[in-house]
C-alpha cells in the first residue's frame, strides 16, 4: 500500500512592477518564502505576507502556495 509524506512547502509571492509597453502585460516578479509549515494556516501566511510587503519594491499581485507529497510504496 502507498503512504503518502510531507516534502516541501513553500509560498510565492508575485510582485506587480508594472507594465511591459511592447505588450501590455504586467511584468512579475516574485520572491519565495521556503520551509513553511506544510498546511500552514492560510490567514497566517498573508499575515506574514502583509509584513513583509512594506520592505518590498514593487506592490503585491498575488501569493502562490505549493506543497509537495511524496508517495512510496
Amino acid at each position: 500500500m502507498a503512504t503518502e509524506r510531507a516534502h516541501k512547502s513553500s509560498v510565492s509571492v508575485k510582485l506587480d512592477a508594472g507594465v511591459n509597453s511592447a505588450t501590455g502585460n504586467m511584468i512579475v516578479k516574485s520572491c519565495s518564502l521556503g520551509k513553511v509549515v506544510q498546511g500552514a494556516d492560510k490567514d497566517k501566511v498573508m499575515g506574514v505576507v502583509g509584513t513583509l510587503l512594506p520592505v518590498l519594491d514593487y506592490p503585491l499581485a498575488r501569493v502562490e502556495r505549493a506543497e509537495v507529497t511524496v508517495l512510496e510504496n
